[in-house]
C-alpha cells in the first residue's frame, strides 16, 4: 500500500496579506520559511521515495528543503493546484466582501456552491486532486512513500471525497494550518484511506496562524485608493495622527498639495483601509529618484492605534505590492527608520539591505519561475 503525506504549503503573501492568491503566485513570508524548517525536522528519519508539488512557488519551496537534503527532485504536477477563484484572483478579501457580497457569502457559508465568475467548483478540484494522488501512488509503487505539497481548499475538498462524504460537508474537513500534514494510504485498486489529517504538531504556537476557519469582517480589511478633493479631510486626519505618533511636524496645507500632485501622476499611490466599514488607516507609496527606476517606495503605513501590532499592516503591504506590480515595479523599498508598524511588516517579509542605499531595505516582488518541468 502506497503512503502519501499530503501537505499544505507554507505561509505566503496571500495568507499574511488576506488576498485571494490561489493561482496567482505569491512571496513566502519569514514565518513561512520557518514553518518549512519545522516540516523538514518533522520528516527527519522518515523514508521518502519521491516528492511532488503543485507549480506554485509557495508549494515548491515548502518541500524544497526536504528534497535538497535527500538529493531528490521535485515532480511538479498541475493536478495538485489550488482552486481557481476566477475574477477574485489577487483581490483583498475585504474588497471581495464589499464588492461581491452574495458570492462572498456563498464562499463562506456554502463553498461547494461557489458562484464567482471564472471559479472552479470544489467537486472539480476534488476530482482533479484525487486523480493526481492515485497517479502518484502508481508511480511510487505499492510500497512507496511520497511527499505531496498542495493547497488548503483542494486538500479539504479531496479529503471530503476520500472520506465518502458529500461535498456539502466539506467545511467539516477543517482548514489545515500552513504545512499541516495528512497521511493517506492508497492500495493497488486506487482505494484511499485517511490515517490522519491536518496535523500541525511540528509547529510551535508562534508559527501557527492567529485565526481559525474562515476569517471574516473582524480580520479582512477593504483597501481603496484615496480620492481628492472628496476625501481630503479624511486624509489630513490620518496623516496628522501618523505624524503626531512619529513625533513629526505636520503642515496640512503643504501635505495636501504634495498628495494632490502624487495622485495626479499615480492615482493609486495613496489608499485608505476600512474594517467593518470604518476608516482605519492608510498607505502611501512614492518614488525616489536616487533609487533604480524599477523600484517603488512604500513611504507610509498607518493604522489607528487599536489595530497596530496585530497583523493588519500586512494587508496594506499587500495593497502596495499589488499596486507596484501593476505599475511595472519589480522592487518595493521601505526606509529602515520607519514606524514600529512599518518595521514589524518588514520583519514579516524577507527584506534585505539595498546596496548603495543604506537607509533602505527592499524586497523583490516577483517569484522566480518554477525550476522543474510542469506536468499534468
Amino acid at each position: 500500500m502506497a503512503k502519501i503525506y499530503l501537505i499544505r504549503h507554507c505561509e505566503s503573501e496571500g495568507n499574511a496579506c488576506r488576498r485571494t492568491q490561489a493561482h496567482v503566485d505569491a512571496l513566502i513570508t519569514v514565518k513561512g520559511y520557518e514553518q518549512n524548517e519545522m516540516l523538514r525536522r518533522r520528516f527527519k528519519g522518515i523514508h521518502i521515495d519521491a516528492i511532488y508539488s503543485s507549480d506554485s512557488h509557495r508549494s515548491v519551496m515548502t518541500v524544497e528543503p526536504i528534497a535538497r537534503e535527500r538529493d531528490l527532485p521535485v515532480h511538479v504536477r498541475i493536478s495538485l493546484r489550488e482552486v481557481t477563484t476566477g475574477i477574485w484572483e489577487d483581490m483583498a478579501w475585504g474588497n471581495i466582501a464589499k464588492e461581491y457580497p452574495e458570492d462572498n457569502r456563498t464562499w463562506n457559508e456554502t463553498p461547494w456552491a461557489i458562484t464567482t465568475p471564472g471559479a472552479s467548483s470544489y467537486q472539480q478540484v476534488s476530482d482533479r486532486l484525487v486523480f493526481g494522488l492515485r497517479r502518484i501512488a502508481n508511480e511510487v509503487g505499492e510500497n512507496g512513500t511520497a511527499l505531496v505539497a498542495s493547497h488548503s481548499c483542494s486538500i479539504k475538498a479531496a479529503l471530503c471525497t476520500i472520506l465518502g462524504k458529500p461535498m456539502t460537508e466539506v467545511k467539516e474537513m477543517g482548514h489545515g494550518d500552513n504545512t499541516s500534514v495528512s497521511l493517506l494510504n492508497i492500495d493497488t485498486a486506487g482505494r484511499i484511506t485517511v490515517q490522519f489529517m491536518n496535523d500541525a504538531s511540528h509547529l510551535p504556537e508562534r508559527l501557527q496562524r492567529a485565526w481559525r476557519g474562515v476569517a471574516g469582517d473582524e480580520i479582512n480589511m477593504a483597501v481603496y485608493p484615496c480620492r481628492l478633493p472628496e476625501q481630503a479631510n479624511d486624509l489630513l486626519r490620518l496623516a496628522g495622527e501618523d505624524a503626531a505618533q512619529r513625533g513629526e511636524a505636520f503642515a496640512a496645507e503643504d501635505y495636501l498639495k504634495t498628495a494632490e500632485a502624487l495622485l495626479r501622476e499615480h492615482p493609486g499611490y495613496i489608499a485608505f483601509s476600512y474594517l467593518k466599514g470604518e476608516l482605519c488607516g492608510y498607505v502611501r507609496l512614492g518614488t525616489d529618484e536616487n533609487l533604480p527606476c524599477d523600484c517603488g517606495v512604500m513611504e507610509r503605513i498607518y493604522l489607528i492605534p487599536s489595530l497596530q501590532n496585530k497583523g493588519f499592516g500586512e494587508q496594506l503591504f499587500g495593497y502596495a505590492a499589488h499596486e507596484l506590480r501593476y505599475a511595472d515595479k519589480s522592487v518595493l523599498a521601505m526606509r529602515k527608520d520607519g514606524s514600529p508598524e512599518e518595521k514589524r511588516v518588514m520583519e514579516r517579509f524577507v527584506f534585505s539591505n539595498m546596496n548603495g542605499h543604506p537607509t533602505y531595505a527592499s524586497i523583490y516582488l516577483y517569484c522566480p519561475p518554477c525550476p522543474y518541468p510542469i506536468l499534468a
